[in-house]
């Protein structure tokens, strides 16, 4: 989420209207992430959520539409999407696809607070989402793979000379080749992105599960290496959590042996792709703090040299493998 696009109000109004909702009362912009512009937008007495998506093809969005739609049927903890008097799922502005959402209840909680319990909790929405999986017919191709980030890669490095680019450049080059040798393994859809802050909690439950626009057909052990990098890192990785995780995945979900497998690559893999797309979105970006909430790139490449530090027995047991 940023703020990428500068919407009037007026062309909000018109937007949300198409969704059969009255004029806005309220609008709030939302600069927090990488990927979209997104509004809080308050009309009819009621709190929604509004984005524009941006560099996705009309494609990309109904592949999210279907998401949306499969998984709310299957009364998985989602943000409702709402669709348009004629049963649409996003209607076109600027010459990109507008969605809205209803307002998902719950709270926020930072990464010192994801504790064991709620990282198993978080492992068991995983772990029925990837069940959820084998019902579900639309595909789309990882956008987020080796050759984009390859090219993230190659864009920041042709910049004019930059010290932290420079610094961290082989490490970077270094692990995009072992790209080429990721294992072939159980997929289907994932969500891509279940971030800490992509999850509200009601107490100790998980209210809704945010962001589904990284949602495609990818390994679920790429999924579960996101989830693992995201919830069970702070100064450094956390055995306790990563074990009620997987504990967590396993109370929903029988992994297949070779997802297991394939965990420690794809983990090593998601930190690559994280710690050089925030690089690209965030590293010398000309948007102020008040259009895009700035995330620390340098985290990720924590992860990814502890992870090769590790090693896979190290991460085995880290897991609980």
């Amino acid at each position: 989420m940023a703020l990428y696009t500068e919407l009037s109000p007026a062309e909000i109004a018109g937007a949300v209207a198409a969704f059969g909702l009255p004029a806005p009362t309220e609008l709030r912009p939302e600069p927090r992430g990488t990927v979209n512009t997104n509004h809080h937008v308050w009309a009819g007495g009621e709190r929604w959520f509004f984005r524009l998506n941006e560099g996705k093809t009309e494609e990309d969005a109904a592949f999210e539409v279907e998401v949306h739609r499969y998984l709310e049927e299957a009364h998985y903890p989602i943000p409702r999407l709402v669709l348009t008097p004629s049963g649409e799922g996003w209607v076109p502005l600027r010459g990109k696809p507008a969605m809205l959402f209803a307002y998902a209840p719950g709270e926020e909680i930072a990464i010192a607070e994801a504790e064991p319990d709620r990282c198993r909790r978080v492992g068991e929405q995983l772990g029925r989402l990837h069940d959820l999986a084998a019902g579900f017919g639309a595909r789309r191709e990882n956008p987020y793979g080796p050759g984009r980030v390859a090219s993230w890669l190659e864009e920041l490095v042709s910049r004019p000379h930059d010290p932290s680019v420079e610094e961290v450049r082989p490490l970077l080059e270094a692990e995009l080749a072992r790209a080429g040798a990721l294992p072939r393994a159980p997929q289907g859809l994932v969500h891509g992105d279940l971030f800490v802050d992509n999850v509200l909690w009601v107490g100790a439950r998980v209210s809704a599960i945010l962001d589904w626009e990284m949602s495609c057909t990818a390994p679920f052990a790429y999924d579960l290496g996101v989830a693992v990098n995201a919830w069970c890192f702070t100064h450094g990785y956390q055995r306790d959590r990563a074990h009620a995780l997987l504990e967590g995945y396993r109370s929903r979900r029988r992994p297949e042996p070779e997802t297991m497998a394939a965990l420690y690559p794809w983990a090593r893999w998601a930190a690559l792709r994280f710690t050089v797309s925030r690089l690209a979105a965030f590293h010398g970006t000309p948007l102020g703090e008040d259009r895009l909430a700035r995330k620390d790139w340098r985290r990720y490449r924590d992860r990814l040299i502890a992870l090769a530090a590790l090693g896979e027995d190290g991460f085995a047991d880290l897991a609980g493998l």
